[in-house]
């Protein structure tokens, strides 16, 4: 039992517990599952939003439509399950904040898809990038290399 003990206090100060690693596929879907929580954050289904989710998240991961929308049908039925946000979050709070900052990024890509900005898409927004350790400047920034161009 001791020997147990001494496992788990090692696995924990070295970082490799099982609860503290994640995979990539973890982390990918992750990733999908944000994209579709902001998608579905004001109750409205749409096509723009739809295709900029794939977009969005074959840019991302440098992944091909196909692999894309694989994932998104996945990460869809995780966030109809999902309890809350920090489920995917937690999983994103150690990667680089290039990636966490390109998420954001693609989160308002995704809001501003429909044409309108719903309050709970930008709550929701703010709400992943402080669990991600994003700073204020950088959500700003994020938001606004999203914001579509006038026609």
């Amino acid at each position: 039992m001791f020997n147990k003990l001494q496992d788990l206090f090692q696995q924990l100060t070295d970082g490799t517990s099982a609860t503290s690693a994640f995979t990539t596929k973890e982390f990918e879907l992750s990733m999908a599952a944000l994209l579709c929580e902001v998608a579905n954050a004001d109750n409205i289904k749409s096509e723009s939003e739809s295709i900029t989710k794939s977009n969005q998240l074959s840019l991302l991961l440098n992944v091909n439509i196909e692999r894309a929308n694989e994932l998104l049908e996945i990460a869809e039925k995780d966030s109809e399950e999902a309890v809350s946000i920090y489920e995917f979050t937690s999983k994103l709070r150690k990667a680089e904040y290039k990636h966490k900052l390109d998420l954001v990024e693609s989160m308002w890509h995704v809001a501003y898809a429909d044409g309108v900005l719903d309050p709970y898409e930008e709550a929701l927004i703010r709400q992943v990038s402080e669990l991600i350790y994003i700073t204020h400047t950088d959500f700003i920034k994020a938001k606004l290399a999203a914001y579509p161009e006038p026609l």
